[in-house]
């Protein structure tokens, strides 16, 4: 009995060493996961503001983040709410009541700087400029997670991710989150990386420009102006605009103001006329071929008439122009093989969408079939721009472009490349090689068509102050009444400026209107202006 009670106290003893090892390794691993944890949650990182990479002008002018704000990142204190409702006043204190008791370190957007302690200040860069933004529609928005979901910001939604900065604020912290009392925090500022970004052709100048005049005169439309001869797109309006910072509210607004109105379709009506007559003029029907217009013309039973049935009497090419007569490009068309007819069109961009990024593609309207124009009134109709034909002020643009600059088709640009955080160029958008679609020659006498036009035609009334313009007005059907059976008409006028040397195509389109001088033309006339007083003359 003693021997067994022996063994049994030996094995006991060595049991309860062996649980005092096993006790103290796990007090050891123990302590230092708790000495591991504890020192994780010493330090708390506080992120007080991003940037994404900057949208610039064609100048390195920034389109983005112009605006400045205030924020703050805020360690609660005795003083804290004292100090901060000088700027936010007591309201505005009491609404952060939940944070100040919790006294975790927090963000807070403020209107103006606040000193105070516990409460470090920073001016920020706000993304977009409300509704002043320049360029609303060529630059796109963001959604609540901060993707690009419209426009370039759209297309290079990833590139400009990428060149991501922050503001941040590191601080010691007790277990609960609380800013130790002493410790002073270190501040991490790389918000200088958002720098690098994307560089459209968009001028800031002429888009300010362009945007006060359609303002002033529009109320639903777009204006275009692009560069002659690169085609590359210096202003880019539609109205109506938007503020890139509240556009939930406007998904559902009869008047589509998020929509482009630059890369919609809509009836063309007579500035098809030029593309009409460098059809004619390359199928070798010369410049003065006549014809008497009565003010109405019937083919194959069907009667067109000229606007407001107006007899011009015998014009030419050039007069047909200037007066916009409908009645001679039904009859002077009939003289041109339909698929040649068809063919200019489509070498002038018609028919075709317009890639200005990377998913980013204009409409590409509605042309007729070779078929179709087989049939005397729909030839008659795409004569002057009417029927089937639909397009978009981009190509309206790029057509006149390929008139300006001598025959030479370019499609339009909005991209120019990127730039790194020191604004040096990293890459450059690919451009495609300008086509010839019409001789020089022919180019030149469809500029003299639409010099005569503002001289002495529809477009005379909005010469520019210096200089000459060459120009061409539209009043398309549109097939669409208003509740007093008065028929909606779209409204156009595009031109060029100088017309010595041009320099920029300006088109102005409007949903409504009277027509596309008194409705459109003070705008192309203000514009040019602009570009003179701003740009042409130093």
């Amino acid at each position: 009995m003693i021997l067994e009670r022996r063994v049994a106290g030996f094995f006991g003893v060595v049991m309860l060493g062996l649980l005092i090892c096993i006790l103290s390794v796990y007090t050891i691993s123990s302590g230092e996961l708790l000495a591991e944890t504890a020192q994780q949650q010493s330090v708390y990182r506080l992120t007080v503001n991003e940037t994404r990479g900057t949208i610039y002008d064609c100048n390195l002018l920034p389109l983005t983040g112009e605006e400045k704000r205030w924020v703050a990142a805020v360690a609660p204190g005795v003083q804290t709410a004292s100090d901060l409702s000088r700027a936010l006043g007591s309201d505005g204190v009491a609404s952060l009541a939940s944070l100040l008791q919790d006294g975790r370190p927090f963000a807070l957007s403020l209107p103006s700087n606040v000193s105070g302690d516990g409460i470090l200040t920073f001016q920020v860069s706000e993304r977009y400029a409300g509704q002043e933004q320049l360029a609303a529609h060529a630059i796109g928005y963001l959604d609540g997670s901060g993707h690009g979901v419209a426009g370039v910001e759209k297309a290079y939604d990833d590139f400009l991710a990428e060149q991501k900065g922050e503001i941040s604020v590191t601080y010691q912290v007790d277990a609960l989150h609380r800013a130790l009392a002493g410790e002073t925090p270190s501040v991490s500022d790389t918000s200088a990386l958002g720098k690098a970004g994307l560089v459209l052709t968009i001028d800031k100048r002429i888009q300010r420009i362009a945007e006060e005049a359609a303002r002033e005169h529009l109320t639903k439309g777009a204006v275009l102006v692009v560069e002659v001869p690169n085609c590359e797109i210096r202003a880019m309006v539609s109205l109506p605009s938007f503020d890139p910072d509240n556009v939930a509210q406007l998904l559902e607004d009869e008047d589509s103001p998020l929509l482009n109105r630059c890369l919609a379709p809509y009836s063309v009506g007579s500035v098809f006329k030029l593309v009409s007559a460098a059809a004619a003029l390359e199928a070798g029907l010369p410049p003065d071929t006549a014809y008497e217009c009565t003010g109405g013309i019937t083919v194959s039973g069907d009667v067109f008439h000229c606007y407001d049935e107006e007899a011009h009497g015998e014009e030419d090419m050039r007069l047909a122009i200037a007066n916009s007569c409908n009645t001679y490009f039904v009859n002077l068309m009939q003289q041109v093989d339909p698929s040649l007819f068809l063919g200019m069109a489509e070498r002038f961009g018609f028919g075709s969408g317009t890639q200005l990024a990377p998913g980013y593609l204009s409409s590409a309207g509605v042309l007729p079939t070779e078929s179709s124009l087989r049939i005397p009134k729909a030839l008659a109709n795409f004569s002057f721009g009417q029927g089937e034909l639909t397009a978009t002020p981009l190509q309206i643009a790029a057509m006149v472009n390929a008139i300006a600059s001598g025959g030479e088709y370019t499609a339009p640009s909005l991209v120019e490349g990127t730039v790194d955080a020191g604004l040096n160029t990293t890459s450059t958008a690919g451009r495609q090689e300008p086509v010839r679609v019409l001789s020089a020659y022919h180019a030149a006498l469809l500029q003299n068509f639409m010099l005569a036009s503002v001289q002495e035609g529809t477009s005379e009334k909005y010469s520019p102050a210096h200089g000459e313009a060459g120009a061409k007005t539209a009043t398309a059907q549109t097939g669409r009444y208003d509740e007093n059976g008065v028929e909606e008409v779209h409204s156009w006028f595009a031109g060029f400026y100088p017309y010595d040397d041009p320099q920029y195509v300006i088109v102005v389109f409007s949903e409504t209107g009277t027509g596309g001088g008194p409705t459109c033309g003070p705008v192309f006339q203000q514009i040019a202006d602009g570009i003179w007083d701003t740009v042409l003359v130093p």
